[in-house]
């Protein structure tokens, strides 16, 4: 999580400040492992496919536009914890700008997540409901991911919000995303 040489430039930060960064970064490698398996599992479908790759936390970056399996697998491994806050909406707005609307393939969007929007700004909630229904009226498909230790009613209802279907795939912990696998891969084969 921490770059071996010269860390005092390469810090990273807890959202929560009673976590440790050890913990943070542990979680983080949970879910590159998982964002690998998906990768790894939907790359093996009978069907032309590419995948792009946008890391948030405050801000969102565009780490990786459309590829194949291989070359995303060495991007995800090759990922940094950045830590910061939690921007739903760019996140949304970066994959909306890499994904294709003229090729006729389904696109998706699974947005992985261990909070509910706390940015930007004012109204970040909002600012995500409103990147995500662009995106859907694009045809795209939105499958929230949501790690939270507790049943927060209030955070799976925004977070159906921002679902297409009004799902939300949930764990309570970051060690529990392997469990979700074969109903991913179910939802994206179905939808």
């Amino acid at each position: 999580c921490r770059a071996a040489f010269l860390p005092i430039f390469f810090t990273s930060e807890c959202r929560d400040k009673f976590v440790s960064e050890d913990t943070c970064c542990n979680n983080f490698a949970n879910v590159k492992e998982f964002s690998s398996l998906m990768v790894d599992l939907l790359g093996e479908f009978p069907a032309e496919k590419s995948f792009s790759l946008v890391q948030f936390a405050t801000d969102a970056q565009l780490v990786s536009g459309l590829s194949s399996t291989s070359q995303t697998l060495l991007v995800i491994d090759r990922l940094d914890y950045t830590g910061g806050f939690t921007n739903h909406a760019a996140a949304i707005q970066k994959c909306r700008g890499v994904l294709p609307t003229w090729d006729g393939r389904k696109n998706f969007i699974m947005l992985i997540t261990d909070g509910v929007s706390s940015e930007p700004g004012l109204d970040p909630e909002g600012a995500a409901e409103a990147a995500a229904s662009s995106a859907k009226r694009d045809g795209t498909f939105i499958i929230p991911i949501f790690i939270s230790p507790r049943n927060d009613l209030s955070a799976l209802a925004f977070m159906r919000r921002l679902s297409s279907d009004g799902k939300v795939f949930d764990v309570t912990d970051f060690g529990s995303l392997d469990r979700l696998q074969d109903s991913l891969v179910n939802q994206v084969s179905c939808s």
